[in-house]
């Protein structure tokens, strides 16, 4: 009995040492921000996130934008986490499938366009890329406000073809065009003293 009870027992922990399945360590990602941060749709491989900073102020205008890009299925996407006007309450767009390459709307694209090297403290920082597994941050900076200006259009450009309602509230709301002026403005004439 006890023979056989001792071949239950070893045949038990058999199959729970043979029969479980061994872990597998998760794959490290080749995608280094660093290096990549203007390939991001080609070169992040799934479950890699990329958090991008664009700061949009100018002059006495405030406004900074959050996004998070993600690799997810072989397909890339993209969410405006935050959106701050001001000192409004901030706005939170949902995620979006991002299909924009090879167009001159492309995020990618625009990233290229600036120049790594420039460097210089005076000028703001534009776009800041940070992959939240690294310690690497990149600072893509602006050369000068026309520059800057140029910039914030083309990037708006870029979200309102991504997100085309929720732009379009947001230009309604921040950026509403004066009321026309009067059709004929009535004066009088009056002779002044001497």
């Amino acid at each position: 009995m006890k023979k056989q009870s001792f071949s239950i027992l070893i045949l038990v922990f058999a199959i729970l040492i043979f029969g479980c399945k061994q872990k597998t360590e998760p794959k490290i990602s080749n995608f280094k921000v660093a290096q990549d941060y203007a390939e991001f749709t080609s070169k992040m491989e799934n479950n890699d996130t990329l958090n991008i900073g664009v700061v949009l102020s100018m002059c006495t205008w405030s406004e900074y934008d959050k996004l998070q890009i993600t690799k997810s299925n072989d397909s890339v996407f993209l969410q405006l986490k935050e959106k701050r006007v001001m000192d409004d309450k901030p706005l939170h767009f949902s995620k979006v499938a991002y299909e924009l390459k090879n167009d001159t709307l492309d995020l990618e694209k625009m990233i290229t366009d600036f120049d790594i090297s420039h460097q210089k403290e005076t000028s703001s920082p534009f776009f800041i890329i940070i992959n939240p597994k690294e310690k690497d941050t990149i600072l893509l900076r602006t050369t000068g406000l026309g520059n800057r200006g140029f910039n914030i259009e083309r990037y708006q450009r870029i979200m309102a073809k991504l997100y085309p309602k929720e732009m379009a509230e947001y230009r309604k709301e921040y950026f509403t065009p004066p009321p026309p002026p009067p059709m004929s403005i009535e004066y009088e004439e009056t002779e002044l003293d001497e």
